[in-house]
């Protein structure tokens, strides 16, 4: 480089068409591969734009006219978007209230599929679909699945923790109940909801500590 700068004008005129004839196909190509990353970056971002508009419509779509069609459109074309997670929520509590229970499993478990568990991330469409399955595995007097339901290793809500603990309670683990209503305690701020837990505390009082 110390020779270029020192070179005369014509000199260095000759020094880089040299370097041009050369490496032009190299300095070419890199040119090109730079702008088909421009311009596929691009084109990304636009699809992604667009999908997301079509099915956030659809989704609306679904909403204000109860369209069932709509809400399939979105499954089948854009299953793993929010939007399907949405519509698999609503669905579900639709099956539920129409006592279609199985339905509703299947639904609320594929959201949960669909949602990979994080101990460091709060998933709230992962929680909502946990905490419904729980109140269906409770309901159904099927405790064991309630506590299954929450696995492991995650960020759990207050509800939650009361759910486990009622599940726990109905198991007859009375002292694991206290543990999980007493983190329900902590972790809320509702004070009916406070209200009630402090209740079922007191009633594990009565019961056989393990």
């Amino acid at each position: 480089m110390a020779n270029f700068f020192s070179a005369s004008q014509e000199e260095q005129q000759e020094i880089l068409l040299t370097f041009w004839q050369r490496f032009k196909v190299f300095i070419i190509g890199a040119f090109l591969s730079i702008a088909l990353i421009i311009v596929g970056r691009d084109l990304l971002i636009s699809t992604s734009n667009e999908n997301d508009f079509i099915s956030a419509s659809l989704y609306q779509q679904y909403l204000e006219t109860d369209d069932k069609s709509s809400g399939n459109q979105i499954l089948e074309n854009y299953p793993d978007s929010i939007y399907s997670d949405f519509v698999r929520l609503n669905e579900a509590k639709k099956n539920f209230n129409n006592q279609e229970t199985e339905q509703a499993i299947d639904l609320l478990e594929a959201i949960i599929a669909n949602n990979l568990s994080s101990s460091a991330e709060f998933n709230p469409i992962r929680a909502a679909a946990q905490t419904r399955l729980a109140k269906i595995y409770l309901q159904e007097e099927d405790y064991e699945k309630v506590i299954i339901v929450f696995g492991e290793n995650q960020i759990l809500t207050s509800s939650m923790y009361e759910l486990i603990g009622d599940a726990q309670n109905n198991l007859g683990k009375y002292s694991e109940a206290r543990t999980n209503y007493m983190l329900a305690l902590q972790n809320s701020t509702n004070q009916a909801s406070r209200a009630l837990i402090n209740m079922k505390i007191s009633d594990l009082e009565g019961g056989e500590i393990e």
